[in-house]
């Protein structure tokens, strides 16, 4: 009896045994495939170079804006803002003056205007960023045809009106590099000695009313579409420069031969 009760003790504890074994093979088999599924789901993706692109460089802001070209249809009084300064020297002779929203042709040899540039290689055109530039300073002789206007003229000594228009007269002026020539187009303002005092006998050279008060010495000077010199008085534009304004009265010029 106890030989049988020895044999079941033992048959018991080798099942048992046996049990135990059998679930950690199957704990580690299971850990085993655990980590061999997670470690096939995971994947390196690969970096594609080949999406990324460098936007080339735009360089339009540095080009320079073309400049405007005349209008020939244009009125002869409109100036033409983006002439040339160089275009304006030269000998000028008296044509037409419109005064009173009317034009009249002048008398042939009334008036001359001779116009000189002067070059000054390098003026300092911006304080702040101490740039100098090459410009122009310009000056005018304007000179009479008729006698009676010379010999009221030469009574006091006079022999014409002079002129001068500094760099900075020039409204539409543009600072470039240091050292380039400053840019100078459109109109500009002329300032004139003793024509206050006389004023410029519009009633002599082209019949004009001479009511019409031209004692100021600040005068546009400018040129028009069609390449003619104007010289005239503008209240809107001398307060603005750089824009259209009436015109009190303009002397239109062309261009001596």
């Amino acid at each position: 009896m106890k030989k049988l009760l020895s044999l079941l003790v033992a048959g018991t504890m080798m099942f048992a045994l046996v049990a135990c074994n059998s679930g950690e093979s199957a704990d580690a088999t299971t850990s085993d495939s655990t980590q061999t599924a997670t470690s096939s789901t995971v994947e390196e993706t690969p970096t594609d170079d080949s999406t990324v692109e460098e936007t080339p460089a735009d360089d339009s802001s540095d080009e320079e804006t073309p400049a405007a070209e005349p209008d020939p249809n244009a009125e002869p009084t409109a100036l033409f803002y983006s002439s040339n300064v160089e275009d304006l020297a030269g000998t000028w002779n008296l044509v037409q003056v419109y005064a009173d929203g009317t034009t009249s042709d002048a008398t042939e040899g009334a008036m001359s205007l001779e116009v000189a540039l002067t070059e000054d290689p390098s003026e300092l055109v911006d304080e702040a960023a101490y740039i100098h530039n090459r410009v122009y300073n310009m000056s005018g002789t304007m000179t009479f045809g008729i006698d009676a206007i010379n010999e009221e003229l030469s009574a006091d000594g006079i022999d014409g009106y002079r002129g001068s228009t500094a760099w900075s007269d020039f409204p539409q002026g543009e600072v470039v590099e240091e050292g380039n020539w400053y840019k100078q187009p459109g109109p500009a303002t002329m300032r004139f000695q003793d024509v206050d005092a006389y004023g410029l006998f519009l009633d002599q050279i082209a019949g004009v009313s001479a009511d019409i008060d031209t004692s100021e010495r600040s005068l546009i000077i400018g040129l028009n579409n069609q390449g003619q010199l104007l010289l005239g008085y503008s209240e809107e534009h001398l307060e603005r420069p750089g824009t259209e304004g009436d015109w009190t009265y303009c002397l239109i010029f062309d261009k001596a031969a």
